[in-house]
């Protein structure tokens, strides 16, 4: 089975899994059994009437509207990072299989500006963890595509009637929020058309925290020395990386679709080091000949 296959039926498993749920088809309330208190390292609304776990930023909104440290979110993400970097964004994130599959339409391309990659950082601190310190509006979340598309939208068609009060899950429809959400996801679906993930790149703040990993993952890539300037890795790659030139690029989601050049491949921090000492020895033994 082809890298690319595979990794397309693992994203499409994960999203599978992680909105398995069918409970609510019976309650007609979100999800709250213990599956929930988990998080996944991608974006999976909490909202979504099918979910079975919390979104991680929802989680971090959560916990800055309540003025509470998160160490249990803070240190599964440290560990996911330090272990896979961002290879979450390229094997499992739902949203992200929607941009690959997206983007295959065939029309006319646009390559994003690398300057704009510096927005979801900005969206990380004022729209995820500023805002919601300082008025307890979990802001992004009300406005995310993703949440959107997976929650807002199902909810607002369904609106069944709550057992608990009687009354309908939205009794005054939805409000203007979710309208400009509405407009949010239509422009970055057209989006997605045009360029390759767009929103993993400039608005995703997940990528934007697990991106910080990236030059200290355990997981990583290597270049060749015989590396011939092909293109191959930037031609495959799903974010516009050429590999050979930022090896440890915080954009790298590790799809790992830039090994079909042979000249990179992927190894583990133990294993570079491992080769250095080995180098250092040859280097030594040639030194006393």
């Amino acid at each position: 089975m082809k890298l690319s296959k595979l990794r397309q039926l693992i994203q499409f498993a994960s999203t599978v899994l992680s909105n398995s749920y069918i409970g609510t088809i019976y309650t007609k309330t979100v999800n709250t059994n213990a599956f929930k208190g988990v998080c996944v390292p991608f974006l999976n609304c909490y909202a979504c009437p099918s979910a079975v776990f919390s979104c991680p930023i929802g989680t971090l909104q959560h916990f800055a509207a309540i003025r509470t440290f998160p160490l249990y979110l803070l240190s599964f993400i440290a560990v996911i990072g330090l272990t896979t970097g961002r290879m979450a964004c390229g094997w499992l994130c739902p949203f992200g299989l929607l941009q690959d599959i997206m983007y295959k339409i065939k029309t006319k391309k646009i390559r994003i500006p690398s300057y704009l990659s510096y927005v979801k950082y900005f969206i990380l601190v004022f729209f995820v963890i500023v805002i919601p310190y300082y008025t307890g509006d979990l802001i992004f979340s009300q406005l995310c595509p993703a949440g959107k598309l997976t929650a807002g939208i199902p909810w607002a068609l369904w609106n069944p009637i709550n057992p608990a009060t009687g009354q309908r899950i939205m009794p005054d429809g939805p409000g203007i929020l979710f309208y400009i959400g509405l407009i949010i996801l239509f422009a970055f679906l057209s989006w997605f058309v045009i360029s390759k993930r767009p929103f993993c790149r400039v608005i995703c703040p997940m990528g934007a925290l697990l991106s910080l990993f990236n030059s200290f993952s355990i997981i990583k890539l290597e270049v060749n020395k015989k590396c011939d300037g092909c293109n191959v890795c930037e031609i495959s790659c799903p974010v516009d990386i050429n590999i050979s030139m930022d090896v440890d690029s915080k954009e790298c989601i590790r799809c790992l679709e830039c090994t079909k050049c042979g000249h990179i491949k992927i190894v583990n921090k133990f294993s570079f080091e491992e080769k250095e000492v080995l180098n250092e020895k040859e280097q030594n033994e040639k030194a006393f000949d």
